[in-house]
């Protein structure tokens, strides 16, 4: 028996952005292609003049599937040119079926090959098509520009004979047994594009550590391949590391509005000029290279959120990008499952999805449910409310601003990232603010303690984040009382859960009252817990999955939820760590070799330069302290002439251990004599001398191993 067909859903077609221009960004109709309406089965097919054409029932088999011939329309995109390098516009234009013809005969004629072993059991046939080798050339060449179809131009895309060495090879370089750092490489031939570049935060045996991003050696030793890099969304684990990209490789990036202008901001503060940065929206779709890349509305904790898909010579990849399924999201755009499920009833070679939340049941609940909660908690506050989230959480911020309004609070914005984010909301449409409601710090003694809202970061604890500074008394204006309450929220990513636990004991220890966590409400997770999980993998249903975002146990779980619905074969699950190769066919997906992939450091101005070896020694310093053993040597005698002197940091007070102090000064003079006596004139063999004897002299007597620094100075 066949199977039954689902109606293949309708995807959301190109409309004009409808969000606020910036001085710096202007709209610019490109050519675009869209997907059209279309359903699978007897029906009629609507065309460009709205007529119906009668359409023959088709049917998919494992190894046989039918491409239908898609329609192309235009659709509109924006380009800007990061950190005033100006603006670029491109007028659109409609290509008919003749400019089309002309452009392909001038490109070269595509040659189109059609299987002929068709069986009685079959009701479709293989169509191979051959790729146009200049057209792709010209593509490659214009590094991702738009490429439109005139009417009556169709062409089968999602069906190509691949040979051998033609495989699609995605590589992650961050996001996989870890949170944060998400980064991956989607590589096709002499063609590359990067899917996000963040940052993760560092641990805590990570002493002196500003941020972690990806190890991009491999696209440092292949940017020439590199055609351009697309976003997902503006959280830092996904934008936080592409300056630095982009200061190794200049390509074009495309994002959505929202994104684009955090996005602008970072390229700025780390003086990255000259990149091109390229507006798309939900619905559009793009040509970059072998690839046409589309975007799906998704919802998150932050707006303007994307999955993006990938259509290449070998099959259609879906990566989901964080997400939930809200059903009433604070934005009111709704996550389109018709994209997913027509992507689905198409055929989708490997589905890449959000593991953050896969050990949790149920649904994540809607983050309009914490709107209620904020106006309960603001409505109960006897004097200020002091409000600490993610800055990049927009959809929060709007619903603690409307708390604010609902109470006539005043709003004040503290911190640096916070108050950059509101601004790049509020100019590009995204955060409502009446006219009025935010004043300035220095404002505030003008109001009531009851009139005042103060939005600022620290809610992971951040040592010099607002919040931790408030918590400690050491705030350049704001001194907590025992009438505050103090909101936290968010919870606690990994790792920051000491930090976020000393920042709430001080505040309570100064009398505020904290509401924290999940407590009353006023927090929900971005992302998608296990029946949202399972929504995504109803609506796709690839052959292959790789979970991705999430620790090793996560993406194993999440492998272990698929099969157990029985979307994907035990054998198709594709669980791997940042480095490896995952390398697809048409009809194969394997995991391959590995490439460099690891953490970079981020220290101050230094990228790279502190190593494992730094932060070894960094926490032998922090664990252990350090002893230091100073000399003067005559190098023509090889005698000493002064010392040795034994000064302590960390490791002992020197004053209340003379006599071990005294005790390893007459070791390191021992081991002297010895070298004397033997007429050792060596530097580098005597400094390990002492370094070895007073080392196992100090573990003797105090069960420690400071680090030890022998230094002669010669005379």
């Amino acid at each position: 028996m066949l199977k039954e067909l689902l109606n293949q859903l309708t995807g959301q077609g190109n409309q004009n952005a409808n969000a606020p221009k910036t001085a710096e960004t202007k709209d610019a109709s490109v050519a675009k292609e869209a997907t059209p309406a279309e359903t699978t089965g007897t029906d009629n097919r609507q065309t460009a003049s709205g007529e119906g054409a009668p359409r023959r029932t088709t049917r998919r088999t494992t190894n046989n599937r039918n491409t239908n011939n898609e329609q192309r329309r235009t659709g509109t995109r924006r380009t800007t040119v990061a950190a005033g390098e100006g603006t670029k516009q491109v007028a659109s234009r409609r290509r008919n079926t003749n400019n089309a013809n002309t452009a392909n005969s001038a490109e070269g004629t595509a040659k189109t090959q059609r299987s002929n072993n068709r069986t009685n059991n079959r009701g479709n046939s293989n169509r191979n098509t051959s790729r146009n080798a200049a057209a792709g050339n010209n593509e490659r060449a214009g590094n991702g520009r738009h490429v439109s179809h005139g009417n009556g131009d169709v062409q089968n895309e999602n069906q190509h004979h691949s040979s051998k060495k033609d495989k699609l090879m995605i590589i992650p370089l961050g996001g996989l047994g870890e949170i944060g750092k998400n980064m991956t490489v989607f590589q096709y031939g002499d063609d590359i594009i990067v899917l996000d570049a963040g940052l993760a935060f560092p641990e805590n045996d990570m002493p002196g550590v500003d941020i972690v991003i990806p190890d991009m050696s491999y696209l440092i030793e292949n940017k020439d391949k590199v055609r351009a890099v697309v976003i997902t969304h503006g959280h830092e684990d996904h934008i936080g590391s592409l300056a630095y990209l982009l200061k190794e490789i200049n390509v074009p990036v495309y994002a959505t509005n929202l994104v684009c202008g955090l996005i602008e901001g970072k390229l700025k503060e780390n003086k990255v000029g000259g990149v091109k940065l390229n507006v798309v929206k939900a619905g559009d779709e793009i040509r970059v290279g072998s690839f046409k890349v589309g975007f799906i509305q998704t919802n998150h904790s932050i707006p303007d959120a994307c999955a993006v898909y990938f259509e290449t010579p070998v099959g259609t990849v879906v990566h989901t990008g964080d997400f939930k399924v809200d059903q009433t999201p604070v934005d009111g755009k709704l996550m389109d499952v018709h994209k997913f499920a027509e992507l689905g009833n198409k055929g989708v070679l490997a589905l890449m999805s959000d593991s953050t939340n896969v050990e949790k049941p149920g649904f994540t609940p809607s983050e309009s449910t914490v709107g209620p909660a904020l106006l309960r908690a603001v409505g109960e506050a006897r004097g200020r409310v002091v409000l600490a989230t993610f800055a990049s959480n927009v959809s929060r911020l709007q619903q603690a601003v409307d708390a604010a309004v609902a109470f006539k609070r005043k709003v004040i914005v503290l911190g640096r990232s916070m108050v950059n984010v509101t601004e790049i909301a509020q100019e590009r449409g995204y955060l409502n603010v009446p006219e009025g409601t935010l004043i300035d710090v220095d404002e505030m003694g003008r109001y009531r303690d009851d009139q005042i809202m103060i939005l600022t970061t620290g809610s992971q604890g951040e040592p010099m984040a607002g919040l931790s500074r408030m918590a400690t008394n050491n705030h350049r204006t704001i001194e907590i009382t025992p009438n505050d309450t103090i909101i936290i929220s968010a919870t606690p990513i990994p790792g920051n859960e000491a930090a976020v636990g000393r920042t709430i004991d001080n505040l309570l220890r100064l009398g505020a009252d904290v509401i924290y966590g999940r407590d009353r409400g006023i927090h929900v997770s971005g992302h998608g817990s296990q029946e949202d999980l399972k929504t995504m993998l109803n609506l796709v249903r690839p052959k292959f999955f790789i979970p991705v975002h999430g620790e090793y146990r996560m993406l194993k779980k999440h492998g272990e939820l698929a099969v157990s619905m029985g979307i994907v074969k035990p054998n198709h699950v594709l669980v791997g760590d940042n480095g490896q190769i995952f390398e697809f066919t048409s009809r194969t997906g394997r995991k391959g070799a590995h490439v460099t992939a690891g953490k970079v450091f981020v220290d101050g101005l230094g990228v790279g330069d502190v190593g494992n070896i730094v932060i070894r020694d960094r926490q032998q310093l922090a664990q252990e302290g350090m002893v230091i053993v100073v000399m003067a040597m005559d190098r023509a005698s090889g005698q000493i002439v002064a010392g040795p002197d034994i000064v302590s940091r960390g490791f002992v007070y020197v004053r209340d251990a003379e006599d071990l102090m005294n005790e390893a000064q007459k070791r390191i003079e021992q081991v002297i004599e010895k070298c004397e006596a033997s007429q050792m004139k060596d530097w580098a063999t005597i400094k390990s001398q002492v370094r070895d004897t007073l080392g196992k002299f100090l573990y003797e007597k105090t069960r420690r191993r400071p680090m030890i620094l022998p230094i002669i100075q010669d005379v």
